[in-house]
């Protein structure tokens, strides 16, 4: 607005002066028309410079790019687990809603997957692809599918055309994305952008969830691996501890033998289910009483464990290794002090468990969570319960250690109360 007023005192001036001059030289008035006419157009033309010069470069403009980011925020999470019928009918309703197409419909390589829009009854979900969405997808380009759109359809179908574009993740379309008009159907620069960016980011969406299947199969291989492992070391001492209560103290070797069942039962728990943070816990505890029965008094545990942290959901085998490690590595020929904490603040499980052993040397706490490091079932262990805490929870969760030769060691995890959608929960 400053602008046009500025130009709007500089036209009048100019008029002003032209009128004074017309005065002096005896010339009509009616002579200031032509001038006015010139300065006007003058104007209009700087100011439509102005504008092309200042316009943002991109074609996709302000609203078609808003509604793409409002897509891919809402549909991302469910992307996240592949390109399935739930996930496709869900990007469907919501890029045809917003978007405003008439109709919209995704694919895989060979059938339609969902179908949003007019025209449901014979392009929906269980139909072919179409032959130039195929095409589409084995030129990994975004193209016009042909106006008329009769692939197979009824004569009285309102749809005439549509722009497709593919799905793409690690370098192959895996499926498309079919926007139809009910008129003939040109692309612009302006849909090819359109088309182009969603599919871009959908393509990454479905890319990173691959990324993360694929950890977290990883990770349960590695659990199933390290659950296959007792430690040997622990599985005889365990039952050369019972053996020698069995002589002395019959009613406490029947317990443990109990215990030691207990312990067994729950090493062999379905690896991909998540449990609550109090069955863990008996996990944990099975192994203390065990190792408690081999020590006596040698071996001290502090458990703090807040009610709040006993309902979290948990993948198995959280706490477990840390204790195992404090113990096996911590132990020396003082008394050791084994503390476990749990907690819930601020929406996260905070888990600590402490030693007052002999520590990490500076070199191993910079290795001891690299996969394989160390020797037997605790170096496994660490590497197998960081890496599924990434896995499974991402940036979201972490697991840090601490530690100092003579002061001991502490390794303490964070993770959100709420498991991830993806995973299964033990009943």
């Amino acid at each position: 607005m400053l602008a046009a007023a500025i130009i709007g005192l500089f036209q009048a001036g100019l008029v002003g002066l032209a009128l004074e001059a017309f005065s002096r030289w005896d010339v009509r008035a009616v002579a200031v028309v032509p001038v006015v006419a010139i300065t006007t157009f003058l104007l209009v033309l700087f100011l439509g410079l102005v504008r092309s010069s200042m316009r943002d470069g991109s074609v996709l403009g302000s609203g078609p790019a808003a509604a793409i980011l409002e897509i891919v925020a809402i549909t991302t999470p469910v992307l996240r687990e592949g390109l399935t019928p739930a996930a496709a009918q869900l990007l469907a309703r919501e890029a045809q809603e917003r978007l405003g197409y008439a109709a919209l419909a995704v694919s895989d390589r060979s059938q339609v997957l969902a179908h949003v829009g007019l025209a449901a009854d014979h392009h929906g979900a269980g139909t072919a692809a179409p032959p130039g969405a195929v095409q589409a997808m084995d030129e990994e380009r975004v193209a016009r599918l042909p106006a008329g759109w009769r692939h197979g359809c009824i004569s009285t179908c309102p749809l005439r055309s549509a722009v497709v574009g593919p799905l793409i993740v690690r370098g192959r379309a895996i499926g498309s994305i079919i926007a139809f008009s009910e008129g003939a159907l040109e692309i612009s620069d302006q849909e090819r952008a359109v088309m182009e960016s969603l599919c871009g980011l959908v393509s990454n969406a479905l890319a990173a969830g691959e990324v993360e299947v694929h950890a977290r199969a990883s990770a349960s291989a590695e659990l199933a691996a390290l659950q296959a492992q007792i430690e040997p070391h622990f599985l005889f001492n365990a039952l050369n501890t019972i053996a020698a209560f069995i002589r002395t103290q019959p009613d406490e070797a029947r317990h443990l033998i109990t215990t030691f069942a207990e312990y067994c039962r729950s090493t062999l728990r379905q690896p991909s289910q998540f449990v609550s943070f109090a069955d863990e816990m008996r996990h944990v505890e099975a192994y203390l009483e065990l190792e408690q029965a081999r020590f006596g008094q040698a071996l001290v545990i502090d458990r703090r464990i807040s009610p709040a942290a006993n309902e979290v959901m948990v993948p198995p085998f959280l706490v477990q290794p840390l204790v195992e490690n404090a113990i096996k590595h911590g132990k020396t020929d003082q008394p050791l002090r084994v503390v476990v904490r749990a907690d819930v603040r601020f929406g996260r499980l905070r888990v600590i468990v402490r030693d007052n052993g002999r520590g990490i040397a500076q070199e191993d706490a910079e290795r001891v969570l690299e996969p394989g490091y160390g020797s037997g079932a605790a170096g496994l262990g660490l590497a197998s319960v960081h890496r599924r805490i990434q896995a499974y929870y991402g940036d979201e969760g972490r697991l840090r250690i601490a530690s100092a030769p003579v002061l001991g060691t502490s390794i303490s995890i964070l993770v959100p109360i709420e498991p991830p959608a993806h995973v299964e929960v033990a009943a």
